[in-house]
């Protein structure tokens, strides 16, 4: 398995594992947290906290989530890469580990999500982070979960069963939305045709059957299910300012999907409360990483934290 540090020139980022599964070298950053529980009914529900290297706080908090088709990804893999830099722009950065499909259906993952960000928020004095600057961000899955923990800050319901910190508010004042997927049907084969597809999973791939394994079914037959799990459906007048980045040639999860997330929130919200990039020639953000390595570019992420820097 390869590894990365953090101090890498950002020229060029080619992992040696085209699955995604290199894990970035955290060794030398010398002001972290790593694997902290935010809450206690799986050993997936930890997160990891970096903090820049001078300073006192509190910091500007940026909370990044990791893709994975739902069913994959790591909270320290290639994909921390697009939001490590921030400790060396004055941010505090948070890596969230989460119940993947495998582990447990939805919506258990979104309150995983939320879970932690109330946690941190209760915490914020202890680890240094600035509870009124809160971003979240994350790329595909991520950004979906990103997007949904923004949308539903203010519904209970959405925080499940025995929340914890269920005092704190999940609030956050900014979000980053990269490659994200949120209209659920989009990866649903017909039934006839997902009952004829090869149930094995093969790692590094979307296995067929892929929302049945995240729900527990596949959404065709549950249209109001996959409406009730769309992100898009809670997005008001109060969701917060929004960066919207996509590759127009994604080959994993369509373009459009981050069209109509601008779309939405520019509708209900204003345009001056989404940015929309898009990139000609960049595919998926996600695991694919040695096609898409522009993604984790500086200029890429100067452009992110030009955005943070701005909002928050």
């Amino acid at each position: 398995m390869g590894s990365f540090g953090l101090d890498i020139p950002w020229t060029l980022i080619e992992p040696s594992d085209p699955s995604g599964s290199d894990m970035v070298d955290v060794s030398r950053v010398g002001r972290k947290w790593l694997n902290v529980a935010y809450a206690t009914r799986s050993p997936s529900q930890v997160l990891d906290i970096y903090l820049p290297e001078t300073g006192e706080g509190p910091f500007p908090t940026y909370v990044f989530i990791h893709g994975g088709a739902f069913i994959a990804g790591d909270k320290q893999d290639v994909q921390f890469l697009l939001a490590a830099d921030g400790i060396n722009r004055g941010y505090a950065v948070v890596s969230l580990e989460y119940r993947k499909a495998f582990e447990s259906k939805a919506p258990n993952a979104l309150y995983d999500l939320k879970s932690a960000i109330r946690f941190l928020k209760t915490h914020a004095a202890e680890y240094r982070l600035d509870p009124d600057r809160f971003a979240v961000g994350g790329d595909s899955a991520g950004a979906y979960y990103a997007v949904f923990a923004a949308a539903t800050a203010g519904i209970a319901a959405f925080n499940g069963p025995d929340p914890v910190c269920p005092d704190a508010s999940g609030e956050v004042k900014a979000v980053v939305a990269q490659c994200g997927c949120y209209d659920l049907l989009l990866f649903a084969p017909p039934p006839e045709e997902e009952a004829r597809a090869p149930k094995e999973f093969v790692p590094g791939t979307i296995p067929p059957n892929l929302m049945s394994i995240y729900l527990g079914a596949n959404p065709r037959l549950f249209p109001d299910l996959a409406a009730l799990l769309n992100p898009l459906t809670y997005i008001d007048g109060n969701f917060p300012p929004t960066l919207v980045q996509v590759g127009l040639q994604d080959a994993v999860v369509p373009c459009t999907e981050s069209e109509r997330l601008a779309a939405v929130i520019e509708q209900r919200c204003g345009k001056e409360r989404v940015c929309f990039q898009t990139f000609d020639g960049w595919n998926h953000c996600a695991l694919n990483h040695i096609v898409t390595r522009d993604w984790f570019m500086k200029s890429n992420l100067d452009r992110v934290f030009g955005f943070l820097d701005r909002v928050l």
